[in-house]
């Protein structure tokens, strides 16, 4: 190999030597990278027609309220001994799907749909009856049964339950309760009661009014019935008398 060759061969393999060494250098100083971190999996899709959970965790060992199923403002249009008929318009919350016909939806109230009145707006709050599978709803607040609070230990527990508005119930449309006393039924029948008060006592009037009157004729009559004998008596006297004095 000649001189020129060699010197050629010896520089190149002194200039691959100190590259590699370069690239091991700048290998051992660059950082390490960090670990990846893992990706939280997404939250499972909720099935739109599953029940929905509570905004208030009940505790275990006290009551839940009732669920609703729809809750919208409407009209009363009609109303029998027990049922009422609204006309639907605005939908809070729930669906009146499979209920509502035409606009109109019917709620059952048993017998306290004579505390409602046609042509005014509620706030009706209503569920599924479980027997008739029908919209059901109620005026008064339900009672506590057997008593409530006045049954000793019946609430003795130490678990705090949270205390529920039900939301089964029916409003007037500025939020404020039905009226629902014993005599609020009376309020719109004053006339009625009036006429049911007043037409016996009319009657009774009238009867005495009728017996005293009739008493008065059946005297003025016995009495002209006994002045007229008394003039057949004195006639038949007088002529008596004419009769004895004449010769």
């Amino acid at each position: 190999m000649q001189p020129a060759t060699r010197s050629r061969v010896l520089i190149i393999g002194i200039g691959l030597g100190l590259g590699a060494f370069a690239l091991a250098g700048s290998a051992a100083a660059a950082p390490t990278p960090p670990e990846p971190v893992p990706v939280p999996p997404l939250p499972a899709i909720i099935d739109p027609a599953a029940v929905s959970a509570r905004l208030i965790p009940v505790p275990t060992g006290c009551s839940a309220p009732p669920t609703e199923q729809v809750v919208f403002v409407g009209t009363l249009v009609l109303n029998d001994a027990s049922t009422a008929r609204f006309a639907v318009e605005q939908v809070r919350s729930g669906s009146v799907e499979g209920f509502a016909v035409g606009g109109l939806i019917d709620v059952r109230y048993g017998d306290e749909t004579r505390f409602l009145d046609r042509d005014v707006r509620y706030i009706v709050g209503a569920g599924v009856d479980p027997d008739l599978r029908v919209l059901a709803s109620r005026v008064t607040e339900s009672a506590p049964l057997f008593g409530g609070n006045e049954i000793a230990g019946v609430n003795d527990s130490d678990v705090a339950c949270p205390l529920f508005e039900d939301p089964v119930r029916t409003l007037l449309a500025d939020n404020t309760s039905v009226e629902s006393g014993v005599l609020s039924p009376l309020g719109d029948a004053k006339g009625q009661i009036l006429r049911a008060v007043m037409q016996p006592v009319g009657v009774a009037v009238a009867i005495l009014f009728g017996l005293v009157l009739l008493k008065h004729l059946i005297f003025a009559l016995g009495r002209s019935l006994r002045d007229l004998g008394s003039d057949d008596s004195l006639d038949r006297e007088r002529r008596h008398r004419d009769d004895l004095a004449a010769p």
